[in-house]
């Protein structure tokens, strides 16, 4: 018989009763169910909304990953949540923002859940080779800075292979998948603020070279034979070596029997077997 699906529905005073941040989470809204709580918290940001401010969801209708695709979101089982970032020292140096948020999540699923989930550059959590969690950042401008800035992320925490569509059961996994048991969602939401947070400030006080090496510790592109789709159409094959000081991928390639090192910023990375 299978396992009974948790039906315990998230809790905000028990997250904020956890909550060590002096930002993040204050305020936090929790909602039954949104089409996208990255489009309601740049609604909410719009409206006033300050930095910090978290927005969380049961399930989505129309969940959103990168490029476009679809994020699936199971209700009363996994987490799904963006947080607004309103911070100008925080916003000048973007290009990290999503690493950071990945070596939070990373660290507080360690620590919650006892999950070892490592990182694919430069939004995705994976846990033997699997999708467990994902990250999409978007933003607003004024000019020539960042106003906003909305960090999405969802992390698979409760569901079965059976509550994945048939087509993801083999690229995507879930904590309760590692562990074989249920995880306490309100708890790891509130470790993955606190986490954060402290990351953060690295950002802002320019710890450039402890969160690159923090990075690559957990990054398992690294040393990878990769292939890149680039935004503008190009591919690109090497070798994944370093991560640069903002936070770029650098690629090793050949061209013409030379060695080029290429600094990569954003695209769809694969890791090639």
């Amino acid at each position: 018989m299978a396992d009974p699906v948790p039906s315990t529905p998230l809790k905000s005073a028990s997250i904020e009763q956890r909550l060590t941040t002096r930002n993040l989470g204050r305020p936090l809204h929790l909602f039954a169910e949104l089409a996208s709580t990255n489009t309601t918290a740049f609604m909410l940001a719009d409206s006033g909304a300050p930095h910090g401010t978290v927005v969380l969801a049961e399930t989505q209708t129309a969940g959103k990953g990168r490029l476009g695709r679809q994020w699936t979101s199971p209700p009363h089982l996994n987490i799904y949540c963006s947080l607004i970032l309103k911070d100008p020292k925080l916003s000048r140096h973007a290009s990290w923002i999503p690493l950071v948020t990945g070596l939070a999540l990373a660290e507080a699923t360690r620590r919650a859940c006892g999950v070892g989930v490592s990182l694919k550059w430069p939004n995705d959590l994976l846990y033997s080779e699997k999708k467990i969690g994902g990250i999409l950042c978007e933003s607003t401008s004024q000019g020539s800075r960042i106003a906003t800035c909305v960090v999405g992320f969802g992390l698979n925490v409760n569901c079965r292979e059976t509550d994945f569509p048939e087509e993801l059961r083999s690229l995507a996994t879930s904590c309760h998948q590692a562990t074989r048991q249920f995880h306490d969602r309100d708890g790891l939401i509130a470790d993955i603020f606190n986490q954060l947070e402290n990351w953060y400030d690295c950002v802002i006080s320019e710890q450039f070279e402890h969160v690159r090496k923090s990075y690559e510790a957990s990054c398992v592109t690294l040393g990878r034979e990769v292939e890149i789709s680039c935004l503008a159409g190009q591919t690109i094959r090497g070798t994944a070596t370093n991560i640069g000081q903002d936070g770029a991928l650098l690629v090793s390639t050949m061209r013409e029997g030379k060695s080029h090192t290429l600094e990569i910023r954003s695209g769809d990375v694969h890791h090639l077997r």
